[in-house]
């Protein structure tokens, strides 16, 4: 395996904790085209576990491509097929920014903190 490939892959990962009949997905690091997969493969494993509600934490993300708000779409769009509320928490102007830009906080809830999220789930 080519060394360099690893050294330009973004930093990123993404877990997935449950609250009650809540889901929260968090991600960290930088949501590009090469990792977007794993975090649309992630949030596909959580919608399909039927929460209630579906929340995605994006406040330690440095860095959001299109790829990234594209799996934002897809995963909403799949929730609500599947009844799921779908939340989105960015609080920082890389991520709350590109959302905005796109207006996808027009398509799905988008708030700036956990707490916010969990009590508008309620």
């Amino acid at each position: 395996m080519d060394p360099d490939i690893n050294e330009h892959q973004a930093p990123f990962s993404a877990v997935t904790e449950w609250s009650g009949r809540t889901l929260f997905v968090t991600a960290t690091g930088e949501v590009e085209l090469v990792n977007a997969p794993q975090l649309e493969t992630v949030l596909d494993q959580a919608t399909g576990d039927r929460p209630d509600v579906l929340v995605l934490d994006i406040t330690a993300v440095t860095f959001l491509s299109s790829a990234g708000l594209a799996v934002f779409v897809r995963t909403h769009r799949n929730a609500e097929a599947a009844d799921i509320r779908f939340r989105v928490v960015a609080n920082n102007p890389a991520t709350r920014r590109p959302i905005q830009l796109m207006g996808l906080d027009e398509e799905f809830d988008v708030f700036s903190d956990r707490e916010e999220a969990l009590a508008r789930s309620l």
